[in-house]
């Protein structure tokens, strides 16, 4: 340990993980379903067995075949409507808390999103948390895909090395790029996917981001 902490870095994931959108999500994929006349997920529960990455097989796992509309279509109006209605989103529990907690440890802080840079930017600002982190990094585009080569890059260049870093998450994905990049990794559990799916993947697991500190 240095300075009496494991990690210099934490890396931060914002959909499930800081921004509590899982309600949402379910919402438009329902409204997007019966708009199409599939039987609606009949809960959040559903929903998290079925969301996975790539987004498109979460979408083929929902049913949708692609036949008479293409990927992009459907995902441009999931981002829309998204759009709409992100404002609505509270935050998790004790985000705030626990990020002012990590500062106060002497840990960096980024945030690292697929969200599109202008749409990450926006929405970090909507809650007066851009000051928390060192960077908001997001993507190039608003289809969820990129996030380990952003974080690949912020890491060469920040000079943590990996092993200081630990990634905070809410799905297998973020794991994945975790151990893909060689940092730790930990993953809330009140966000996309369910607890039976995170505790299979072998990383630490948090009901509540006000756990999080303790793992530094």
């Amino acid at each position: 340990m240095v300075n009496g902490r494991r990690y210099d870095l934490v890396i931060w994931d914002w959909n499930g993980t800081l921004l509590d959108d899982t309600q949402t999500c379910y919402q438009i994929a329902n409204d997007m379903r019966v708009e199409r006349g599939m039987q609606p997920m009949t809960d959040i529960a559903a929903y998290r067995a079925v969301f996975r990455f790539p987004v498109v097989e979460y979408y083929k796992k929902m049913g949708y075949t692609f036949e008479t509309e293409p990927y992009e279509s459907v995902s441009e109006e999931f981002v829309r409507l998204y759009a709409e209605r992100v404002s609505r989103c509270p935050l998790q529990p004790y985000a705030r808390e626990t990020l002012q907690a990590v500062l106060d440890r002497g840990a960096r802080q980024v945030l690292l999103s697929a969200t599109g840079q202008g749409r990450l930017d926006e929405q970090v600002a909507m809650f007066s948390l851009t000051n928390c982190f060192e960077r908001v990094i997001g993507g190039q585009n608003n289809f969820a895909c990129g996030k380990a080569d952003y974080a690949c890059a912020f890491l060469a260049e920040c000079g943590v090395p990996a092993r200081r870093a630990l990634f905070v998450g809410d799905t297998d994905h973020d794991f994945e790029i975790a151990a893909s990049i060689g940092c730790g990794c930990a993953l809330l559990v009140p966000g996309h996917q369910s607890r039976e799916h995170l505790a299979s993947l072998g990383a630490p697991l948090l009901d509540s981001l006000r756990e999080m500190p303790d793992l530094l």
